[in-house]
């Protein structure tokens, strides 16, 4: 069984301890602390979900899956390497914000 110890005498105290038996102080419960990391992680997380969202609208409409006729021509290079492009680095920039999340 773990313990840790009291803030106020420093003796050993039950994790689930709300006061401590040998000095009777209140031991405050410990709250998570949020880091910069974790908000960060959050930020390229949603980043990168509405990136790979992007791309895979870039895709519907531009490969013609749509059936809508687009004002502008659209050249194939689109639907080659720039929305494959986008869709990978946003689910890169998740990724890397799902680490920054952990770390923190």
């Amino acid at each position: 069984m773990s313990t840790r110890s009291c803030p106020f005498c420093g003796k050993p105290v039950g994790p689930t301890l709300n006061h401590c038996p040998f000095c009777r102080e209140a031991i405050p419960a410990a709250q998570k602390i949020r880091t910069p990391y974790m908000e960060q992680g959050r930020k390229y997380m949603r980043r990168g979900m509405l990136y790979a969202l992007m791309a895979g609208v870039i895709y519907y409409f531009a490969g013609g899956y749509s059936g809508m006729k687009l004002p502008i021509p659209v050249p194939p290079e689109v639907n080659l390497y720039f929305s494959p492009l986008l869709f990978a680095l946003g689910i890169g920039l998740v990724l890397y914000g799902f680490f920054l999340y952990i770390r923190g």
